[in-house]
Order: structure tokens, then sequence, then C-alpha cells
């Protein structure tokens, strides 16, 4: 096993990671998507934003290895990768001279196929990497590491803007730190500050920050300069307590009220984030923060900040509208993405939706969806159009053939967005054809017997769902003298004679018609659609012809009317079989 070098800028890039404050923190549903995508995408049981600290890799988020959050630096695949900007793809750890004897290809989680691509930062190495693991070796194809890089960026860019985040964050610390000094200040120096307007009205226009005072005895409120400025007010400008609550819309208004009330009964004070409307009729959102003066005794004053947070408001509500973007693209998307309006008419298709459906990309813009679709299935893709425009999202399964012919089935949530004038889908799906195929093939395995492949009784259960309303034609099948076979010739000479008969039975019904394994010597035919004139014509067939089934057999046979149950109809069958073979004496 070789463990990685060192990356010539170790010490930079390890004080960038931890400035990050990141390690060892909760899981964040943006990073857990993100893994979530990435191996859905790939196809890879495993998928990690794994970063790299001074002697271990630490999981932001992780799929496949749950209750793992780290392991061993020297062991790790990803203190490879962040040498680079390029992917880190070993796709076949025992044919690795650096991998092949490392503990986590020998032991769990048996690695033996790795991709990794790095989580850049701004000038230098990578903090670690978005990287995806298979039990088998394989190799990616180039839209996925296509996508892998694309979202290793936005694993990026989250980090940039949590930084980003961090450094806003101690800002506002500074700025409440600083409101703090402030009162106690004002608290500490009253009279001298009440002397010195001037010093505090330079004090607030340089912070941003606006200062009152309230007299509970008499309601006059005094306001700093700023505080004026704010309300655009001339300053010295001094309301009663009404009037100041006034500025406020009436929701709001009593917010405030309320907020300065509770501080004033419990002595603790307020700390609020409102709008306010301005004797210029600007509209502003505002924070006031208070306290009670004297702490601990009877309430006499009020002394606090106000301060203008429109900007940092507008700032935030712009970040969480894209980070909210970023999270319904990720959370919902399965691989595929496309964009179609409200008649089906694609938009915008993603390279892996295309490769699924073997078209390039500009051939597939601008069609409707139901040039892909097989003619019968139309009906219910318009039915879809509607639920999604009427319910804004929708969730299932959608048939689609290929430009080869093949049928492909996609597994989709989309959601309707209507935030700009024009209503667009965006879908986003997984290709899950081959799973289709394997649950198909598990439940015609379910419902057949295995000795005969004939359906089997639980398929019965089903059928008689299915056909209420249908009228069928049942035939019983019984065969005669069958126990003496398995007990003169054996049990395997027995199962020959089921198997020849259900080939005899198949022979001589239709495609469309059912032949059931009731149990032991017991079979049934199924006639769909059938009348009585058919059912009488498949009977006779049957008896006609019986000399070329393996063994003698018994028949009983009735009609089961739309609406009826089946069990019924099978009854009157049986007991038709049964007064057949006693005047057969059998």
């Amino acid at each position: 096993m070789r463990a990685a070098p060192l990356p010539d800028d170790e010490s930079r890039r390890l004080e960038r990671l931890r400035s990050l404050a990141v390690l060892d923190t909760a899981p964040e549903p943006f990073f857990d998507g993100i893994v979530r995508v990435a191996s859905l995408v790939t196809g890879s049981p495993i998928a990690l934003v794994s970063l790299i600290d001074h002697d271990r890799q630490w999981f932001k988020a992780q799929v496949g290895l749950e209750g793992v959050t780290e392991t061993p630096r020297d062991v790790s695949f990803c203190a490879h990768a962040i040498h680079g900007q390029a992917l880190f793809e070993v796709r076949d750890t025992h044919d690795d001279e650096r991998f092949f004897d490392n503990p986590l290809v020998e032991d769990d989680p048996n690695v033996r196929f790795y991709a990794g691509m790095p989580i850049a930062m701004q000038g230098g190495s990578g903090m670690g990497t978005l990287c995806v693991i298979d039990h088998v070796p394989r190799e990616l194809t180039e839209s996925q590491r296509e996508i892998l890089a694309i979202l290793a960026g936005l694993v990026g860019m989250a980090l940039e803007q949590r930084a980003t985040a961090l450094e806003r964050s101690a800002a506002l610390a500074r700025e409440i730190a600083l409101e703090r000094d402030l009162r106690r200040t004002a608290q500490d120096w009253q009279a001298r500050l009440r002397a010195s307007e001037s010093f505090l009205d330079r004090t607030g226009a340089v912070a941003g920050v606006g200062g009152f005072e309230v007299d509970l005895a008499s309601n006059k409120v005094h306001w700093s300069a700023q505080t004026c400025r704010i309300h655009d007010m001339p300053p010295g400008y001094e309301p009663n307590l009404d009037e100041a609550f006034a500025f406020f819309p009436e929701s709001a208004r009593e917010t405030i009220r309320a907020a300065v009330e509770r501080g004033i009964a419990s002595g603790t004070g307020w700390d609020v984030e409102l709008p306010l409307l301005t004797a210029r009729h600007r509209s502003l959102w505002v924070r006031s923060v208070g306290e009670v003066e004297p702490r601990g005794g009877p309430a006499k004053r009020l002394v606090g900040a106000i301060q203008d947070t429109t900007d940092r408001r507008r700032a935030v509500a712009s970040l969480e509208a894209s980070e909210r973007r970023f999270r319904q693209l990720f959370h919902y998307s399965l691989g595929l993405i496309c964009t179609h309006d409200l008649d089906g008419i694609l938009l915008s298709v993603n390279p892996a939706a295309a490769h699924s459906l073997g078209y390039p990309v500009n051939s597939l813009m601008g069609r409707p969806l139901t040039d892909f679709m097989r003619p019968e299935v139309v009906p219910a893709f318009h039915a879809y159009l509607r639920r999604i425009g009427d319910e804004g999202s929708d969730s299932g399964r959608l048939e689609l053939r290929a430009s080869n012919g093949d049928l492909r089935i996609w597994a989709y949530h989309n959601v309707l967005d209507d935030d700009d004038d024009e209503r667009y889908v965006l879908g986003h799906a997984q290709d899950i054809t081959e799973q289709y195929r394997q649950e198909r093939q598990l439940r015609e395995w379910s419902l057949s017997d295995p000795l005969t492949h004939c359906f089997n009784r639980r398929y019965l259960d089903q059928l008689g769902e299915l056909t209420r309303d249908e009228t069928l034609g049942c035939i019983t099948v019984d065969l005669d003298h069958f126990k003496a076979i398995n007990d003169t010739y054996g049990h395997q000479r027995g199962d020959d004679v089921l198997v020849d008969m259900a080939s005899f039975l198949r022979a001589r019904v239709r495609d469309d018609d059912a032949v059931v394994r009731l149990g032991g010597d017991e079979f049934l035919l199924v006639l769909r659609s059938a009348n009585e004139a058919h059912l009488a014509e498949v009977s006779a067939r049957l008896r006609s012809e019986a000399n070329a089934a393996p063994i003698a057999f018994t028949l009983g046979a009735a009609m089961k009317q739309a609406g009826t149950p089946l069990d019924a109809a099978l009854s009157r069958a049986d007991e038709r079989l049964y007064e057949e073979r006693a005047r057969r004496k059998l």
C-alpha cells in the first residue's frame, strides 16, 4: 500500500479547511442530496463528500457507509485525488500497485472501483473530494464524469458560500457586540451621553445604528439623529411611544408593542426584526433591540438601538432563493433531467436523458414526448399533463421508446415551475428499465407453477380482481387415476404426466387465455372474453382430442358473467365435473 504524499501547500490547505468550520458538523440536506444524486447518476452503492484533515478523512455526507464518519488519511483514496484538479479514477484496485493491499480493498468496504473529483476552493489544493465507490471493477461514462465534476463544483461553491456566510456572521456578531457596547456605555455614562448628542450622532452614522430612550412615566421618546434619519424625520424629532409605534404597519405594530410589553414585564428587554414604513413611505426592515432600566427593579426607562437591515435581508433572501432552486433540483433529480411545457413539448434535455433514449440532445429539443410513446400510452400521458398542471407535481413511471426501438422505463418525480411568466415542468427521472424487467420476471415467477409453468393460485386471486366486470369461460380439468401413476411408476413419472398435460391444454386455447394449475392433478382453463358458444367449442375440442393427452381426464365447465365473482363460476364448474365423474362412476 502506498500512502499519498502531502500537497506542497498542506499547511495553507489545512488552515483554509479549518476556517470553514465544517469538520464534525451535523448532516445538511444540500450535501446529503449531492451524494444521493452522485450515487444514482453513476449507479454506485457508495458516494461521499470527503474532507481531508491532518490525519483523517471525514465525511460531510455519505450513502452506503452507514455509521461510518471518518477513516485514517494514510489509507484514503481521496488523499491521492486532491493533488490534481481532474477526476481521479481507479478502475480496478486489484490491478493498481498503490491500492491492491489497502485495508479498504482487502476488507470492508471492499473497494474495487473508485472515482473522486477534487473539491476545489480558490487558490490551492482541494479540500477533499466528491467520490463514488463500487464493489466491482468498472469505469464511468463520459456523461457520468461530467456530472460528477459539476456536482463537485457545486460542493465547492457551497463551501465557499459557507465561508462567506461565516464571515458575514462574524461581521454581524461584531455589529451586535458594538450595539451591546453602546448600550453598556449608555447605562454607565448616561449623563455624559446626554450632554454629548453630537458624539452619539457621529457614532450612529458610522455604524448605521440609531439609539433611542423612552421615559415610561411620560411616554416621551428620545431619538438619536441616526434614528430620525432611519424614519425620514428631521433631527431632534421626539415622538411619544404611540407615535413611534405608528411607523410600523398594523400587523408589525402589534408585534413590537407586545415585545416591548413583555420586555417590560419580564425585565429582559426585546430583540425583534420587523417591517417599517418611513415618513416618506419608504418600506424598510429594521432590527429593534431594547433593554429595561433599572435592571431588577420597577421599569422606569427603555434604552436601545435600531438598525436598518433592509439590504442584509435582501441579500439573505436572494441567497435563500438560490439555495432553494438548488435544493429542488437535487432533491427531485434521479439522474435524467429535462424540462417540458404543459403540452408535453421538450424545452431542454440533459445528456443522461438523451443517452437513455439513444438520441443526440439537439434532436430532442422542441419535440413532443408523445413522439417517443406507443399510441396506447398517449392518453395516460395526457392525463399526467393535466394532473401536474392542476396539482403542481406528479410521480410515477413513464414508458418511452428509444431510437433502437427498445422500450425504456423512467421513474419520475416532476414539479411545475410557475415562478416565471411561462409555466413549465421540471422533470427529474431515473432509467429503471432493467429493474422493471427484473421485477416483471420476479412477478411472473411468483405467479407461475415451477413444474408445469402454468399460472398458480396466486395468479387466480389477482385474475378474479382484474376480471370482475368481464365475461369469462371456466373449464376445470381433473386427471383420472393420477394417484395410481405415482404409486406405480413413481413421482418422476407423475411429474412428466403433469408437464405433458399442461402442454396439451395450452395447445388448445388462445394466447390470451390462461392455463392454471390449481394444485395436485387439478387444472383450470380461463377463457377471456368468451361466450357460451366458445366455452362449448373448447370443451368439445378437449373431449374429442383426449386421446392426444398423456392421461384421461374429466371436465366441468361454467360461465362467469360480468359483475359476478370468479369463485362462483369455479364452484359451478367443479359441480359439473363431479356430476360427470359420478355419471362415469370414476
